[in-house]
């Protein structure tokens, strides 16, 4: 049982004698830690708290609470088992003292507000974020990085890696890719970095819901209705259409609808017990639906929630850790990373990648697999970051959540709608945000347990959480739309490569299934190296 620590005068902590004592560094457990960590030599009363491998401040746990140096929270004496260490002679290597703090320690983060830490000087500014990203590897990658089988069970995702994500971050918040903004986590700022942090938590927040849960990079066929799932749901679910999405009339690259184009969905889950991957294909009147109870599509008449029977240029769902979807997104990512920039002079990613003829290289691409982490850090640094739109601005609502204390469920809810719906406001869409109480559970799970952004930020006088507790697992079940049936990605199943095709076929519109595509080990294949069969 975890209670939170009582309030309660201490003395100053010598950090002189612990040193000489018992060979101890605070702090020191792994680089730039950040957290809180138990004292020795007094009883396990009383525990640091770090920021970036330095203590900041120290508390103790109130009567009859010990703090456990294993879960890092106060919990009843007698469940805590005190380590103990043997005095050691060692020569001090610090000779600071931590001031006394007089504030009420508390298992939750957001509880407990200290000064700004002071950062090491062998920091450079323009890394701060990311080093501290780095240091909480293994929290995100235990608590992030999650999927799970249709039957609940979690394991780690294999197509969303902590080292993708570092990858992405290296180059479309810190080297950029020839436009004039990058997905901004505020590098080289004094402090703003860690505004960077609540970017980047939220990006995840919803990247755990879109894409990483399921362990797929492309959309999945979750929509159904008695178990039935309509195969023209590749078309657009919950009522939308992805092909009517275009671009404003200032930007002139959105992606053409090309009713001939056909292209199968490479790693979307595939099996008895799933509905089939996305497809696009000319010459479907009626595509019918996948059968939940025998696992066989039914080809009959038979709709999606926007009344599409067919599946004919429905080509543009969701794809990579956002689920970029439509011919405006995938014609900007075309635009900035891809062909269509590099053919006017722009000095983009994949030059010779068309994405506009092939959208499903955000997917298949073994050239890069990072696609999946850039096309969706991409869309959150171009769609998002820089939202305006009647009286909301994404960097001045980011200001207000972080002036406000951190609390409000407001921010999250607003940026969910814009990914999801691309408006901010609540009624701006006819459906609401898909699974929004997890997006918003996940974002203070990530914010306040992982990065510890209340502590960095310090807080003066925080006010209670409104939102229900943040947990460090995500659901094993979301809870959904009870019309709606989740299906979940298999993480025994290969991802299909009968549908992959060379880069300069796909440039050409010759969008044709190659029966003998050459594969790697790791199942994709290599844009560049793979011939196409021709159409006949």
């Amino acid at each position: 049982i975890i209670i939170a620590a009582e309030e309660s005068p201490i003395d100053q902590v010598n950090i002189d004698y612990l040193l000489q004592t018992f060979c101890f560094v605070p702090c020191s457990q792994q680089p730039l830690y950040t957290g809180k960590e138990w004292i020795p030599g007094t009883g396990c009363e009383k525990y640091h708290n770090c920021v970036l491998g330095k203590p900041t401040s120290w508390a103790q746990c109130g009567n009859g609470l010990r703090f456990d140096p294993f879960n890092k929270n106060c919990e009843e004496a007698g469940a805590v088992s005190c380590p103990t260490l043997a005095p050691q002679t060692c020569p001090p290597t610090f000779t600071n003292q931590i001031v006394a703090s007089s504030r009420s320690p508390s298992s939750r983060p957001s509880a407990e507000p200290t000064d700004y830490p002071t950062l090491s000087p062998t920091l450079p500014p323009q890394s701060v974020a990311r080093d501290y990203i780095r240091s909480k590897r293994d929290e995100i990658e235990r608590s992030v990085l999650v999927s799970y089988t249709n039957d609940g069970e979690a394991f780690p995702s294999t197509r969303y890696t902590f080292d993708g994500l570092m990858n992405g971050l290296d180059v479309i918040a810190v080297e950029g890719f020839g436009a004039d903004f990058k997905f901004n986590l505020y590098e080289g700022v004094p402090n703003e970095w860690k505004k960077g942090l609540i970017s980047l938590a939220a990006f995840l927040a919803n990247s755990m819901v879109e894409s990483i849960q399921y362990d797929s990079c492309d959309e999945n066929n979750w929509q159904g209705l008695d178990g039935k799932y309509a195969i023209s749901n590749s078309c657009g679910q919950e009522g939308y259409s992805y092909e009517d999405d275009e671009c404003s009339f200032d930007f002139k690259s959105s992606c053409p609808v090309v009713s001939s184009m056909e292209v199968t969905a490479v790693n979307s889950p595939i099996g008895d017990s799933f509905p089939p991957p996305f497809q696009c294909k000319p010459g479907t009147s009626n595509a019918g639906y996948w059968d939940s109870s025998t696992g066989e599509i039914i080809q009959t008449f038979y709709t999606n929630v926007a009344g599409r029977k067919d599946i004919e240029g429905c080509c543009w769902w969701g794809r990579g850790a956002l689920q970029t979807k439509g011919p405006c997104s995938v014609g900007k990512i075309n635009y900035y990373l891809g062909k269509k920039g590099a053919a006017i002079g722009r000095d983009t990613l994949y030059p010779s990648i068309d994405f506009c003829q092939f959208p499903e290289a955000l997917c298949a691409s073994a050239d890069d697999k990072n696609l999946r982490w850039n096309a969706g850090l991409f869309e959150w640094a171009e769609r998002i970051q820089r939202y305006n739109a009647d009286d909301w601005n994404y960097d001045s609502e980011l200001d207000k959540f972080i002036q406000g204390g951190m609390t409000s469920n407001a921010f999250i809810t607003a940026v969910s709608r814009i990914v999801s719906r691309k408006c901010h406001r609540q009624g701006c869409s006819k459906v609401e945000v898909r699974m929004l109480d997890e997006r918003t559970r996940h974002f203070f799970m990530i914010m306040n347990d992982i990065f510890e952004l209340p502590m960095l930020l310090a807080t003066p006088n925080p006010t209670p959480n409104p939102t229900p507790d943040p947990t460090r697992r995500p659901s094993l079940k979301p809870t959904m739309n009870p019309t709606i049936e989740i299906q979940k990605t298999n993480p025994n199943e290969r991802p299909s490569m009968a549908n992959i095709i060379s880069t300069d076929e796909a440039n050409n519109g010759l969008l044709v299934p190659n029966p003998n595509p050459t594969t790697f080990s790791d199942g994709l294949i290599r844009l560049e190296d793979n011939a196409a069969r021709r159409k006949d």
